[in-house]
């Protein structure tokens, strides 16, 4: 098993690509909480609880709130 490189270990490009997926998390996750809460629970598919937990899941869990969670 190949050993988890440290961060002064990674190149200027893969430094940079960590930061921005991290940015895009986060992003995602505050906007899909944001309007989680905004939301009345009857305008979702699921308990608002439920959405906040999924929404902890990565980059998937916000992209699947926005895709499927909410009632159009």
């Amino acid at each position: 098993m190949a050993k988890k490189k440290q961060w002064n270990e990674l190149s200027t490009g893969q430094r940079v690509g960590v930061v921005a997926l991290t940015a895009v998390q986060v992003t995602l996750a505050v906007a899909a909480y944001r309007d989680i809460s905004k939301r009345d629970e009857r305008e979702l598919t699921a308990s608002k609880t439920a959405w906040r937990l999924i929404t902890m899941i990565d980059i998937v869990g916000p992209l699947t709130y926005f895709l499927a969670g909410r009632r159009v």
